[in-house]
């Protein structure tokens, strides 16, 4: 089994704590990092959870510069979750299940119901919620969350890959008059268009957004379930300083909050932590200049710019004229 992951630098203490828990669950498992960065950093090899990791520029993709030009860090993080999954499938032939999980997830136990689904099916995906939950923002948002994808080596899951890949590769970003929602907007469609298992085990894919339905315990092993009676499989920290601390604290579960306590005192204590603050290698022109997200989106939405060779040899100047 294959569980990857999409960071920049700066999240890459990230996926190494999400690395750690993947080894200590499933030792098996090769980790397999695309890192979204110009050159590979000489800290990121020293991490020993890591099995290999990739450059995005090394992904085959053609036209890379264009591609990755049009994408502010998180959305081409985003859109490269496919490219990834694409790349696996023709270059890791050895191993039949390919897991993507984001940077910012920790496992707690071993995901064995998703294994067991996807000798049976090519595609498996979490809803974010398994109940009639109060965010009518779904409708926008997507049904399924794509921090979690599992798939199996099978021409459908393949074909689902390509599709999602063409897709993203022009629409990864936020636009409600579009009804955009970066790559994860997308997914909503895949139980119609392939073959898919809805996972709806409440132990997978905790999150701010489904802790109304999901109370996390402790089992008389001393293992975290949920709902009494479900083992945690993983839960996902996204937005972990911000909407998903304000959640926690308003949920007074002293459980809960020694999770997320333990999962921050885990991201300080990672070895790549000082990278932190670095940014991203491709926020700038060759010039030395910060890319503007204005540039970045007429270059995306005028076919003429996209026609004058590397977009970064341009400047903020010459892509908001035109």
């Amino acid at each position: 089994m294959i569980i990857a992951t999409v960071s920049s630098l700066n999240y890459l203490y990230k996926a190494e704590v999400l690395a750690k828990s993947v080894k200590k669950h499933h030792p098996e498992a090769k980790v397999i990092v695309c890192l979204v960065e110009k050159e590979m950093h000489p800290d990121a090899r020293s991490v020993p959870f890591f099995d290999e990791i990739i450059l995005a520029k090394d992904l085959g993709i053609a036209d890379f510069d264009q591609y990755i030009f049009k994408y502010d860090v998180a959305e081409a993080a985003w859109a490269l979750k496919s490219q990834v999954l694409k790349y696996l499938l023709v270059n890791e032939k050895k191993d039949d299940q390919i897991i993507y999980l984001d940077s910012d997830i920790m496992l707690y136990s071993p995901l064995i119901e998703v294994q067991a689904k996807l000798k049976n099916y090519p595609i498996v995906l979490t809803p974010h919620d398994i109940q009639n939950g109060p965010r009518g923002v779904y409708l926008y948002n997507g049904i399924f969350n794509a921090g979690f994808i599992g798939i199996s080596r099978s021409r459908a899951a393949k074909d689902f890959i390509d599709w999602w890949a063409k897709r993203v590769t022009r629409y990864c970003y936020r636009d409600r008059s579009l009804r955009l929602y970066d790559d994860q907007g997308w997914l909503k469609l895949v139980p119609t268009y392939f073959e898919t298992y809805i996972l709806r085990h409440p132990g997978y894919n905790i999150a701010f957004w489904n802790l109304h339905e999901r109370k996390i315990g402790l089992s008389i092993l001393k293992e975290y379930i949920i709902n009494d009676h479900y083992l945690l499989r993983f839960f996902h920290y996204s937005q972990h300083s911000a909407i998903l601390k304000e959640a926690v604290e308003k949920e007074h579960n002293k459980i809960l909050l020694d999770l997320y306590l333990q999962y921050s005192e885990e991201l300080k204590q990672a070895k790549l932590f000082p990278l932190s603050n670095k940014p991203w290698s491709y926020d700038f022109f060759i010039n030395g200049s910060k890319i503007k997200k204005t540039s970045r989106r007429n270059y995306l939405n005028n076919t003429r710019l996209q026609t004058q060779g590397n977009p970064f040899t341009l400047s903020n100047e010459k892509l908001t004229v035109f």
